[in-house]
């Protein structure tokens, strides 16, 4: 008989209610971004600086004491774990990191471009994981998708397009920067990166368009 051909590896598969824990991990994602782009657009820049900086050191001073407080870990486990990765439970959660991320770019650059930044990482990232996890079928080595490289690409676009004075081209090239960056394989959590690098594009392309 001649031989079987060999089998496709099966398709890429969501745990059991891994896809509904990560689609509610990004709503929220959504909406906390959606409530800081309206504070930090509508606050002095002071009151703006002071109110990120409060929160991010509140967030951090909290997942620091969960991690080194073993009764505070339980209740904060006991309360929050669907929200919680695996690997969240023994480092900073992505809470934390955007908190840290929003921080950064709404004390380092002016309202608009901060703005920008905070909806990059609250809306893109979110399309991006909201696309990819159910739908994408092109998959980088590392584990992203093409599929939700593109939803982010999309929003990313949308926000940049949005920003007074940013001719179109220029958005579009600001988008696909930011989306290079997000899929790329980085060694930490890209909540950090994305709301200051993004704050700082925008700024710049503003500058020169």
């Amino acid at each position: 008989m001649p031989p079987r051909p060999a089998e496709a590896p099966p398709a890429r598969q969501e745990p059991a209610g891994g896809f509904a824990r990560e689609a509610a991990r990004k709503l929220i994602h959504v909406a906390t971004a959606a409530v800081a782009a309206l504070l930090a657009w509508v606050l002095p820049p002071d009151a703006r600086r002071g109110l990120f900086l409060a929160v991010a050191a509140f967030a951090l001073a909290l997942d620091l004491a969960r991690l080194l407080l073993p009764g505070l870990r339980r209740h904060f486990e006991r309360a929050l774990a669907p929200m919680l990765r695996r690997d969240e439970r023994h480092r900073i959660s992505g809470a934390t990191t955007l908190a840290l991320g929003f921080a950064a770019a709404a004390v380092l650059f002016p309202r608009v471009p901060a703005v920008a930044g905070l909806l990059y990482a609250g809306w893109a990232d979110a399309a991006a994981a909201l696309v990819g996890r159910p739908l994408g079928r092109h998959r980088f080595p590392w584990g992203r998708s093409l599929e939700g490289s593109l939803a982010f690409l999309a929003v990313a676009f949308l926000v940049a397009w949005l920003v007074p004075g940013l001719p179109p081209l220029t958005a579009l090239a600001l988008a696909l920067l930011l989306t290079l960056l997000e899929a790329a394989p980085l060694p930490f959590d890209d909540n950090l990166l994305l709301p200051a690098v993004g704050a700082a594009l925008t700024f710049v392309a503003s500058r020169l368009g």
